[in-house]
């Protein structure tokens, strides 16, 4: 990768590519969700030594399900290995975590994971 730009439309790549049935991309973060969605949100830039542009983008790409009390955490358990799967064939492209969360909504928080993957640049 070279720039923010390339990686994160690679990491977006990956992830339409999956089966549109399972989950479905949401190019934006401010964007409405239509759960089982992902959402690539901008990354944190770091920095190594001297360098003039940084060196690795660090994104959270969130997995977000509907708030079924008795399925959410089953659908989440399904898709999170499949979407980070997807993100770590990406070229220069590390998945590190996964922690579970909420995604904000206008109509309330979404049940989520945020998958945090590093990116060299």
């Amino acid at each position: 990768m070279s720039t923010v730009a390339e990686a994160d439309a690679a990491l977006t790549a990956a992830i339409q590519a999956l089966p549109k049935d399972e989950i479905r991309l949401h190019p934006d973060v401010g964007a409405a969700v239509d759960p089982p969605a992902a959402v690539v949100g901008p990354p944190a830039l770091l920095w190594e030594g001297a360098c003039l542009e940084p060196t690795t983008a660090r994104f959270l790409v969130y997995v977000i399900v509907s708030p079924d009390a008795e399925r959410a955490k089953e659908r989440l358990y399904a898709l999170v290995p499949m979407v980070a799967n997807a993100l770590d064939q990406v070229t220069d492209a590390s998945v590190i975590r996964a922690d579970p969360g909420r995604y904000p909504t206008s109509d309330g928080d979404l049940p989520a994971y945020e998958i945090q993957v590093d990116v060299a640049l």
